[in-house]
Order: C-alpha cells, then sequence, then structure tokens
C-alpha cells in the first residue's frame, strides 16, 4: 500500500473560520478511499499563508514535506487543487519537480497526476501555474480595488484608530462575520493632535522637538513610555486629520491612493493648516529653508537672515551673560543679546564692519519697518497677477497630461501586442519563449499601472490648482491684522513670521538693507516682478 500524505492550505486568516480545510480534508479523503492501493498516513496544515506572496523557501510546511519526502516517510502527496501547493509559475512547477526527483508522486483532487517526466509535461505545469499565479494576482487586484474603491468614497478602510479618533462598534456584521465598526473623533484626543500641528506651523518645530517639548509636559505617549519624533511624524503627514481617507495602492514608491473628497466626520485640522504644515515638513526635509528660514530656538529674532554689508557672513548668536551684585549682597545676572559678525567673531581683521550689535539696539528698527512694509503691501492689488499666473501654470500642466495620455495609449497597444502572441508561444511557433513574454507581458502592465497613477497625479494638480478667492481674503486679513498678531505671538512664532516675510537683511555702519519676499505663501510665486523688493533705512547703527 502506498502511504499518502495530505496538503491543506488557506491563504488567510478569514477563511480560518469558514469551511476552507474541512471542505479540503473531506476532498481529499473521499479521494484516497477511491483508489485501491492508497492509505492515508497523515497531513500537513498550512494557516494563512499566501501561495503567491510567499516563495516556497519561507514556507516551513512545504521546507517539512522536502525533508519527509528524503526521508522515505511517504509515497504520495495529495493536494484538493495544484494551486494549494503555490502560485508562482517559477517556483512551484520545480518543487513539484523536486518531490519526483525523491521519488514522491504529487496528486490533486481536481486536476489528478501531476507529472513532471516529459517535455510537455512540463510545458503543462507552467501553464499551470502560471494561470495559478494570473488568477492570485486577479484576486488580489479584485481586494485591492474593493478597499480602493472605498477609500475614495471616504470610508476608513481598517487598521488601527490614529490618535484623535476611537473606533466604536456599529452594532452590524461584516462579510467576515464579525462585528463592524466606524471611526469617529474623540474630542479630548484631539485637542493633543491640534497642539502637534499648532506646534509645526507657528512655533516651527520639527517631529524632534515636539516630542521634547510632549516629554517635558509629561503628556501620555501613544504606545511607549515617552514621544518620539518618528511618531509625531505620522501624526503630522496623515491625511485623515483633514478628513482625507489614505490607503497604499501598490503602486511605485509606496504610492497611496486618497478620498476624492474630505470626509467631514473625521476632520479635526483644516485643510489649508494641514496642506502649509506639509510644506514646512517639505522644506525642512530638503534644506531648502524657503518657508522658515530663521531658527525658531533662541531669543534673537533674526537669526539666520542677519548679515555683515562688508564681508557678507552670517551673524551669528553672540549673546552673553551679565553679572552684578545688588546693595543688599545678592548676586544676579541677566543675558544679553547680541549679534556677532561671522568673520570678526573668529579673530578676522578683514571686515572693515562692527564687530556686535546688541538685540535691543537692532530690533527695533527692523521691526519697525516690517511693520510698515506689511501695511503698504495690505493695500497693493495683487488679484489679476495672480490670476494671470495661475492660467499660465494651468497650460503647462494640461500640455503634460495630454503628453502622458500619449505614453499611456502607447503601451496598451503594446500590452495588446504581447498578448495576441501568447498562443503561438504555447505552441513555440513564436520566436520569444512563453517565459519570457510572460515577463514582457508582466512588466508592461505595471508600467502601465505607474502610468496611470502619474496621470491620476496630474489631472488632481490641475483640479486643485484653480485659485481659492477665499484663500486670497484669507491672506489679505493676515496682512491687515500682522501688527496685532505679531505683537501678540510668542518668540518662536514671531521668528516664523519674520521668516515668511524677509529673504536676508545686510547691516552697514549707517545702512540696512532688507530683501523682502515679495511672494505669497499660499500660492508660493512672485506677484511683483518689476517692483524693487529691497529697503534702505538711512544712518541707522
Amino acid at each position: 500500500m502506498k502511504k499518502v500524505r495530505c496538503l491543506y492550505r488557506v491563504s488567510s486568516k478569514q477563511q480560518l473560520h469558514g469551511d476552507d480545510i474541512p471542505l479540503q480534508r473531506n476532498e481529499c479523503k473521499e479521494f484516497i478511499a477511491h483508489q485501491s492501493d492508497w492509505k492515508f498516513d497523515s497531513e500537513y496544515i498550512e494557516k494563512g499563508v499566501s501561495g503567491y506572496k510567499k516563495a516556497i523557501r519561507e514556507r516551513d510546511i512545504l521546507m517539512e514535506i522536502v525533508r519527509d519526502a528524503s526521508k522515505k516517510e511517504f509515497d504520495i502527496l495529495l493536494v484538493y487543487m495544484s494551486d494549494r501547493l503555490g502560485r508562482r509559475e517559477g517556483e512551484t512547477p520545480l518543487y513539484v519537480s523536486n518531490l519526483n526527483n525523491l521519488g514522491i508522486e504529487v496528486w490533486s483532487v481536481k486536476e489528478g497526476k501531476i507529472e513532471t517526466e516529459e517535455h510537455i509535461d512540463k510545458l503543462l505545469n507552467y501553464i499551470r501555474f502560471w494561470q495559478a499565479e494570473g488568477e492570485s494576482r486577479k484576486t488580489g487586484i479584485r481586494v485591492r480595488d474593493a478597499q480602493l474603491d472605498k477609500v475614495r468614497k471616504g470610508e476608513f478602510v481598517g487598521g488601527c484608530a490614529p490618535l484623535g479618533y476611537d473606533l466604536i462598534p456599529t452594532g452590524e456584521i461584516n462579510a467576515h462575520g464579525r462585528i463592524a465598526r466606524k471611526l469617529v473623533i474623540n474630542e479630548e484626543k484631539a485637542k493633543l493632535v491640534r497642539q502637534i500641528f499648532n506646534y509645526a506651523l507657528n512655533y516651527g518645530y520639527g517631529s524632534f522637538k515636539i516630542a521634547k517639548v510632549l516629554n517635558e509636559q509629561k503628556i501620555p505617549a501613544l504606545k511607549s513610555d515617552e514621544w518620539k519624533s518618528t511618531s509625531i511624524s505620522c501624526i503630522l503627514k496623515n491625511p485623515i486629520y483633514k478628513g482625507y481617507v489614505a490607503r497604499r495602492d501598490g503602486g511605485p514608491n509606496g504610492s497611496k491612493t486618497y478620498s476624492e473628497q474630505p470626509n467631514p466626520d473625521y476632520i479635526i485640522i483644516p485643510e489649508d493648516i494641514w496642506d502649509k504644515v506639509q510644506d514646512i515638513r517639505e522644506c525642512r526635509v530638503k534644506r531648502m529653508r524657503r518657508t522658515y528660514p530663521i531658527s525658531t530656538s533662541g531669543r534673537l529674532l533674526f537669526m539666520d537672515i542677519l548679515y555683515c554689508g562688508y564681508c557678507g557672513r552670517k551673524f551669528t548668536n553672540g549673546s552673553k551673560y551679565d553679572y552684578w551684585t545688588t546693595k543688599d549682597g545678592e548676586k544676579r545676572q541677566k543675558i544679553v543679546g547680541r549679534y556677532r559678525c561671522g568673520t570678526k567673531a573668529v579673530g578676522s581683521l578683514q571686515c572693515k564692519g562692527r564687530g556686535a550689535y546688541r538685540q535691543e539696539e537692532i530690533e527695533p528698527i527692523l521691526l519697525n519697518v516690517i511693520g510698515t512694509y506689511m501695511d503698504s503691501l495690505g493695500k497693493a492689488e495683487v488679484y489679476s497677477e495672480l490670476l494671470e499666473m495661475q492660467e499660465k501654470q494651468r497650460k503647462a500642466l494640461q500640455t503634460t497630461i495630454n503628453q502622458q495620455k500619449k505614453k499611456i495609449k502607447a503601451i496598451k497597444e503594446d500590452i495588446t501586442t504581447l498578448e495576441d502572441k501568447i498562443p503561438d508561444a504555447i505552441r513555440g511557433e513564436y520566436v520569444i519563449p512563453l517565459e519570457r513574454l510572460s515577463n514582457l507581458l508582466e512588466d508592461r502592465e505595471k508600467s502601465l499601472q505607474d502610468e496611470i497613477q502619474t496621470l491620476e497625479d496630474m489631472e488632481q494638480e490641475y483640479e486643485q490648482s484653480e485659485l481659492d478667492i477665499q484663500d486670497l481674503e484669507r491672506y489679505n486679513n493676515l496682512i491687515i491684522n500682522w501688527r496685532e498678531t505679531f505683537e501678540q505671538a510668542p518668540v518662536p512664532m514671531k521668528k516664523v513670521i519674520i521668516g515668511k516675510l524677509i529673504e536676508r537683511i545686510d547691516v552697514y555702519n549707517d545702512d540696512i538693507k532688507i530683501k523682502f519676499r515679495i511672494s505669497l505663501e499660499d500660492f508660493g510665486q512672485r506677484i511683483h516682478g518689476n517692483s524693487d523688493t529691497t529697503l534702505y533705512i538711512r544712518d541707522s547703527k
């Protein structure tokens, strides 16, 4: 009698709750009962293992089967269907061939004996597992597309609740027989989310500094003993806070699909605030320092943009402590803020300018000029210039979109041509072998998905490029109320505001030259290309 061992596999944990394993077991045992010289010996079970995503060498049960086969512990390996062995066109036929070489017959209840001796057997096996791999891909695509469709509609499709939300039962049972849950805002937790975004936007803090501040305030962290910069980064870049659900879509470089419209039930951070925080983070990562050229640490308001007009070196922090003793004998100290020329700070005599300026000496002059500038900018007519620039940008983007559509059309034609040649390749009548043709087809299909995703990103950018009049009104309102906003702001926030307005300041013995940023942060474009954006202050020391 031939000893038969059975292999049962389910590819997902959800299938474990159904009848998949018992179904495979019953079918295999009934098949064995109809064979006169077969005897059931034992069984192997793989739970929640994908035959497509996991390589054979990573599947412990398949490795165990090979070890048992090499010891001649059984004669036949029986599966319900051949795809239970695997869904990889390149690996699975070789695995079956290896078992055959060890003297083990491989059978399928639905397909019979899986042969590997003749050349035609190898070709049929290749086609069989090639089809199984294709079906697995299609199944994965269907599942992914179903989830992405929910994402596009603004539905939360699973996972842990982000900070600021709770997952609560809906009272309904989902397709897998489990209690369905929905995402709702937890107002107490949402306060912390708003504070984190406030630190990033108005204080100019990076994720490391925010984590440090939260730890100093002894605010409990999410999943560890203390806050870490990585946790803060995940919060700051999560679009759920502006109401958009996102999920990885299997595209290049971890691309994501986003909901088409924000879900108002999820909004904790207004969209314009969320977008500004992303701009700040991008500038910091790329070291562009375009949005916030000023360091937000320290007491000096103009660090990183104040330069010596003679040597061109940036001023450094030359603050020092003054010490004195009161009449009562009490020792006291106070910090005196100073800006020092970078050249003279290292002892060089090459610079003709002053070596240092006291904070109380230079900052009031600069702040007065900035206030005057903001008052005049608030009266400027910028609306027509913005519309003109917007139209030019949209035309250029539309041209790029049209070119992308042509590229996609060419790839689709390539795929059609390759698919038409598959029957010839199977018969051996095509110049390219079937395996090579399959790889080419796979590459083109992947390229098609990548290019389609790129087109969708372009089209989304085009749709969002239209100027929002409300944004312009909010910006003008900021200009009008600048003095009040600035005077009431803490020092880090003042530095952020200054960084939005000024590109650099050059200080001379009797002049101060200020170069303003004549650009709207909301639109990132210069609006007064022909105007002189530099102001000179005479006889200022």
